[in-house]
């Protein structure tokens, strides 16, 4: 009687143990992000753009954002043309610039957030746009466009 008890009670503890590990150790869903990046209005010294990242994920996601800027952006020249500080103007016209801290923010599944931005005294040329998400996710987007007068 004492060995089938033991052997139940042993059993009992492995299969806890089980379940413990299997229910434990899954990993939660890592963060779905699609980035996409269009061009609204090139020409004329001015480059207007809309970036977005949507959660295509089936979960929510939290995303952080350590500064006010949620986003990573540069400006190239392809003609191989120096562009000094200061030459192109970026306008960020849906972040405010003027608070210093990030945030936390969460996206429901399929939720879109979307950022304008406004470039202004772009000279005549070919240009790459990069862009990418502060939270990490999503990629890098690149995109060429052209400003004729």
């Amino acid at each position: 009687m004492k060995k089938i008890l033991l052997i139940a009670t042993g059993l009992l503890f492995v299969s806890g143990l089980f379940f413990i590990y299997f229910c434990v150790s899954q990993k939660q869903e890592e963060p779905k992000i699609l980035s996409q990046l269009e061009s609204k209005e090139n020409g004329n010294g001015k480059g207007e753009f809309v970036f977005s990242i949507t959660n295509v994920g089936k979960e929510e996601t939290t995303l952080m954002f350590p500064t006010w800027l949620e986003y990573n952006v540069s400006i190239s020249s392809l003609d191989n043309k120096e562009i000094e500080s200061g030459e192109i103007i970026m306008r960020h016209l849906d972040l405010n610039e003027e608070n210093r801290e990030g945030r936390l923010l969460l996206l429901e599944p399929n939720e879109k957030l979307e950022y304008r931005l406004l470039l202004t005294r772009i000279p005549k040329g070919n240009y790459e746009i990069n862009i990418s998400s502060a939270s990490g996710f999503g990629g890098v987007i690149r995109e060429e466009f052209i400003i004729n007068y």
